[in-house]
C-alpha cells in the first residue's frame, strides 16, 4: 500500500514538472512566432506598397510623355511630379514619399522615380535605416508620319541598309525596317520617323526607335495571280503593250521604248535587261514580275511608271509575284518616276548607280520590300504629297497609318 502510495505521488510530482516545462517552452517561442507572424506582415506590406508605387510611376510617366506632344517645357515635367506625388498621398499614412520627373527632349521620353522610407522593427535597425523602397519608370511618346518604307523581314541583319554614300530621303513619313536598319560608309537615312525591332546604325534623322515591335506586312492577304496565256513574247524593240501576259526575255540596249496602256501588265520570262537610252513608260498601270533570273536597268536606262487609278491595284505601281525572291537592281540613270506603291513581298530592291536620283519626280512613293538596299551614291526619294494625287494611296500605307501614343521603355 505505502509503495503504492509512494509511485502515485512520484507520477503527479512529474506531471507538475512536465506542466511547468510545457509552460516555459510556451512562454519561450510564443514571442518568436509573434515575431515571425509581426514580420511577415510587415514584409507583405512592404511589397504591397512597392507594387503600388510602381503603378504611379508608370502612371505618372504615360501621362507625362502625352504631354510632350503639346508642350515640351519644364511645366510639363513639374505637372508630371505633382501628379505623381499626389497619387502618392494614401501611402503617406505609414511611408514618407518623395518624387521626381526628368525630361529627355532627345528621346521624347519622360522618367518619373519615387523613394520611399518608413521605420523597421526595432527603431529601424533590422534592416538598417528602415525600410527604403525605390521605383522608377520611363516612358516614350512616339508620334509616326504615314507608311512609306517597309523592310518586312525580320529574321535577323540588315533589312533596310544603305551604305558607299548612298542616301534614302524620306522626309514625310515613317521608315521601318523589321530587323537592322543600317547606314553606313557615309550613307545617310532622312525620315519623318525612324523604326528597327532590331538595331539602328550610322546616319539616320531623326535618332531612330530600336527594339519596336515587327510590322506586318500591310497587303500580305492580296491576291497576286498571274493570267495564263501568253498575250506576247520576248520584246528585243519598240512597243506598245495592251493589258495581259507577257512571256519571255526582255533585252533593250539602244533607244528602244516599251509604251504600257492603261491596265495590269504581267511579264514572265528568264530576264529582264535595260541599258542605253531604253525605257519603259505607263500612265494608270502596274507592273507585275516573275520567273526573271535577273532584272537590271542600267546605264541611261529609264522607268516612268504612274501606278493604277482604279481597280483592285489601285495605288500600284510595281510588283513582284510571292514566288519571286531575287533582287531588282535599278541602278539606271533616268529611274525618276515610281508615283505609287512598289510592292515586293519577298524580294530585294536595289538601287545604286553614281548620283542617281531616284522617283524623285513622283508626288509620292511607298516602298514595301523584303529588303532595301540603297549603295553608291544613290539617292531614293520617297516623296509624300499625298493631297490631290491623281493615283490613289492603297489601304495600310500613308495617311492612313498616322499613329501616336505612349509607350512604357523596356
Amino acid at each position: 500500500m505505502a509503495a503504492g502510495t509512494c509511485a502515485l505521488a512520484r507520477a503527479r510530482a512529474f506531471q507538475r514538472d512536465q506542466s511547468g516545462a510545457v509552460i516555459i517552452i510556451l512562454a519561450t517561442a510564443l514571442p518568436v512566432l509573434a515575431m515571425a507572424t509581426l514580420g511577415a506582415v510587415e514584409v507583405a506590406e512592404v511589397f504591397f506598397t512597392r507594387t503600388k508605387l510602381q503603378t504611379i510611376v508608370d502612371t505618372a510617366a504615360l501621362k507625362g510623355a502625352a504631354e510632350l506632344g503639346v508642350d515640351l517645357s519644364t511645366a510639363t515635367t513639374e505637372r508630371t511630379r505633382v501628379f505623381a506625388d499626389n497619387l502618392a498621398d494614401p501611402m503617406r499614412l505609414r511611408w514618407a514619399v518623395t518624387s521626381s520627373a526628368v525630361l529627355d527632349l532627345k528621346a521624347s521620353a519622360m522618367t518619373v522615380s519615387q523613394g520611399a522610407n518608413r521605420p523597421s522593427f526595432f527603431r529601424s535597425l533590422l534592416p538598417p535605416g528602415g525600410w527604403n523602397l525605390h521605383v522608377t519608370a520611363k516612358a516614350i511618346r512616339y508620334a509616326s508620319g504615314p507608311l512609306c518604307v517597309l523592310g518586312i523581314q525580320s529574321s535577323g541583319g540588315t533589312v533596310v541598309g544603305l551604305d558607299s554614300s548612298g542616301a534614302l530621303n524620306a522626309a514625310g513619313c515613317l521608315v521601318q525596317s523589321n530587323s537592322d536598319l543600317a547606314a553606313t560608309g557615309g550613307a545617310l537615312v532622312t525620315a519623318g520617323d525612324a523604326r528597327a525591332a532590331g538595331g539602328a546604325f550610322g546616319a539616320i534623322s531623326p535618332n531612330p526607335l530600336t527594339g519596336t515591335r515587327v510590322m506586318p506586312d500591310p497587303f500580305a492577304a492580296l491576291n497576286i495571280a498571274f493570267p495564263t496565256g501568253c498575250d506576247t513574247t520576248s520584246i528585243t524593240s519598240t512597243t506598245y503593250l495592251n493589258p495581259g501576259l507577257h512571256c519571255g526575255d526582255i533585252e533593250l540596249s539602244g533607244n528602244e521604248t516599251i509604251t504600257l496602256s492603261a491596265g495590269e501588265h504581267y511579264f514572265t520570262g528568264g530576264s529582264l535587261t535595260m541599258s542605253g537610252n531604253a525605257q519603259i513608260v505607263g500612265t494608270d498601270a502596274v507592273v507585275f514580275l516573275k520567273d526573271f533570273a535577273s532584272i537590271n536597268l542600267n546605264g541611261n536606262a529609264g522607268l516612268s511608271l504612274e501606278g493604277r487609278k482604279g481597280g483592285i491595284f489601285a495605288g500600284f505601281a510595281l510588283m513582284t509575284d510571292r514566288s519571286f525572291s531575287g533582287t531588282i537592281e535599278l541602278t539606271a540613270k533616268n529611274i525618276r518616276k515610281m508615283y505609287g506603291t512598289v510592292y515586293l513581298p519577298n524580294a530585294t530592291l536595289l538601287i545604286g548607280g553614281n548620283g542617281n536620283k531616284v522617283s524623285d519626280q513622283s508626288p509620292w512613293t511607298v516602298v514595301i520590300a523584303k529588303k532595301l538596299q540603297v549603295t553608291d551614291k544613290a539617292t531614293l526619294y520617297i516623296n509624300s504629297n499625298y493631297a490631290g494625287a491623281s493615283v490613289p494611296v492603297p489601304q495600310g500605307v500613308g495617311p492612313s497609318t498616322k499613329t501616336a501614343g505612349t509607350r512604357l521603355a523596356e
